[in-house]
């Protein structure tokens, strides 16, 4: 077994069981942290039943603040991917209501609130997306982060009629697609845009034309 024995992509019955073994066995100062990272593994699999378990057990046993924000925003992430917009909903304001009463960690929830709620065009969540991408604190660093949020404002904009807005945000959504470096020196395509997703894409691309 590898030493990284929280970041397994299967669940069987004997994987869940040495999974709790080591875990009882690990300090309690970094079991919330074990929990959240295998249940990363397992949502990037998709298996989010089965991640969403694990975060529960995080957040109702081991709710340790520099791990809770993060770990209600994979709530949120697992909980959308089942089809549980509102529980989903929810969780992302978890997510944002612990950023900032604990800003000293930042994640990505405003933004992938935001494109949760411009995926579904749900124009009556718009408002609160609007306001918590302004209340961010988190830099948008990399062109993934500037291509997703340029896009939730272009598409909002335009749903609520702003044409202007629609196109000069749209434009820059697109501008983030193109950049091919990072600019940092050791990890030069981290953060890219690696894919898109079609419907999203070819409105901005209408819009900004």
């Amino acid at each position: 077994m590898s030493k990284e024995w929280y970041r397994r992509t299967s669940w069987t019955d004997a994987d869940r069981a040495d999974f709790h073994q080591r875990l009882a066995r690990a300090r309690p100062d970094n079991r919330a942290q074990y929990l959240r990272i295998q249940a990363l593994s397992l949502e990037e699999v998709a298996l989010h039943v089965e991640a969403l378990t694990l975060l529960d057990e995080m957040v109702a046993r081991y709710p340790q603040r520099t791990q809770l924000a993060q770990a209600q925003l994979q709530r949120a992430r697992c909980l959308a991917a089942l089809g549980r917009d509102s529980e989903a909903v929810d969780a992302y304001r978890d997510a944002m209501k612990t950023e900032r009463e604990f800003p000293h960690v930042q994640t990505e929830a405003a933004i992938d609130f935001g494109w949760f709620a411009v995926k579904r065009r749900a124009r009556n969540l718009y408002p609160e997306v609007l306001e918590s991408l302004a209340e961010s604190k988190r830099p948008l660093l990399f062109a993934r982060e500037r291509y997703r949020f340029n896009a939730i404002c272009s598409l909002i904009a335009d749903d609520q009629g702003d044409s202007k807005a629609a196109h000069d945000c749209g434009r820059r959504a697109l501008e983030a697609v193109a950049e091919v470096q990072s600019g940092l020196r050791h990890h030069p395509t981290l953060g890219l845009v690696k894919e898109t997703d079609p419907e999203i894409h070819e409105r901005l691309k209408a819009l900004a034309g």
